[in-house]
């Protein structure tokens, strides 16, 4: 067996060995960018979410979802991460407002982070998208196309796109509302007594009731000497002034439909809230319909006989805000009209209130 020494020379030959190797993998990457627009994909569910993986030469893509299916109130994340050499950029699709039947909540880019070590070094870059659905129905998420580019050939650019995913999107309702059962609420646990708060609650109403009756005969005083209250507006002229003053504004003129209806419909929810009791402003559409399905409440007969009236409003503005929907200007003041007629035929009158 024959020793060769640690010479210069050797080290030398070491050297352009190391040398030759890094230009092997450089032209790898330049293969990557070159290679076939469509690798290998593999399709399958994972954790209850879609994942699609498509594998090139030196590098990864996988596209994933939290969910294959959700509810009309639950949010969706969409997933895309990469691997490739450090010497390949990668540019992410971007949007604006939507991803395809998605309503786009906010979109994260994480840092590029290193993973493996020595020659096997590679770059993970990730992006996560929020989307929200709006109503019952299956939902797809468009091909995404992610472009990869080599930083040492400038303009050597390859694309890659994923396939089309679906997700279906389940109502909370059940297919007949009325038949819904509604669950009593459990009443409140007890908690032990707190002995230093009940005293601490005690010696406050002791200096306070002073301070009350003082306050009170104060009161009595000044009584005579207040100005009458002016009265107080019944829901239904609160309704048209406030619907009058968004007339004045001229939304319509100025082309700001979609600003106009959301407007339009908050002044009829707050109505709704105001004369009958129901939670309106904070609920979507099919959970307020369903509320006067389930729940007893003052004027629900009333209510109940203007139901599609009141359905067919705010249909038209749910379209103007979720789907994007622009009507003409006969179809906006249609809407008013819709609005009026309701407010003038479930208004509070002197034989309802008798």
């Amino acid at each position: 067996m024959i020793i060769y020494p640690q010479t210069d020379q050797y080290t030398f030959i070491r050297q352009r060995a190391k040398t030759l190797f890094s230009l092997f993998v450089l032209l790898q990457a330049i293969l990557l960018l070159s290679c076939s627009r469509e690798p290998l994909q593999k399709l399958h569910d994972k954790n209850q979410g879609i994942v699609q993986i498509f594998n090139g030469n030196g590098f990864t893509l996988e596209q994933r979802t939290s969910r294959k299916e959700i509810t009309v109130a639950e949010d969706l994340t969409l997933d895309l991460e990469t691997s490739v050499p450090e010497n390949i950029g990668v540019e992410f699709p971007r949007f604006s407002a939507a991803i395809g039947d998605f309503t786009l909540k906010d979109t994260r880019i994480d840092p590029p982070r290193m993973t493996g070590s020595g020659d096997n070094v590679s770059v993970v870059h990730h992006v996560t998208y929020f989307l929200e659905p709006y109503l019952a129905g299956t939902y797809t998420i468009p091909p995404m196309t992610v472009s990869y580019t080599d930083r040492a050939e400038k303009g050597k650019t390859v694309e890659v796109a994923t396939k089309k995913v679906e997700i279906v999107v389940h109502s909370l309702l059940p297919a007949d509302a009325e038949q819904a059962e509604i669950k009593d609420i459990k009443p409140p646990l007890s908690l032990p007594p707190h002995w230093g708060k009940q005293l601490l609650a005690a010696g406050l109403v002791l200096l306070l009731t002073p301070l009350v009756i003082v306050g009170f005969l104060f009161w009595r005083k000044r009584r005579s000497q207040v100005s009458p209250a002016v009265p107080e507006l019944r829901p239904e002229d609160i309704a048209l002034q406030e619907l009058d003053r968004l007339l004045a504004e001229n939304l319509l003129g100025r082309g700001e439909i979609k600003l106009f209806h959301l407007r339009i419909s908050d002044i009829l929810r707050r109505y709704i809230e105001t004369r009958f009791g129901i939670k309106a402003p904070d609920r979507t559409t099919e959970e307020f319909l369903a509320e006067l399905s389930r729940n007893p409440f003052p004027g629900k007969a009333l209510l109940n006989n203007h139901k599609t009236l009141l359905a067919d409003f705010l249909s038209q503005c749910d379209l103007v805000k979720f789907a994007k929907f622009e009507p003409s200007l006969t179809e906006s003041e249609k809407t008013v009209v819709l609005c009026r007629e309701f407010v003038a035929k479930t208004k509070e009158t002197e034989d309802l209130k008798n």
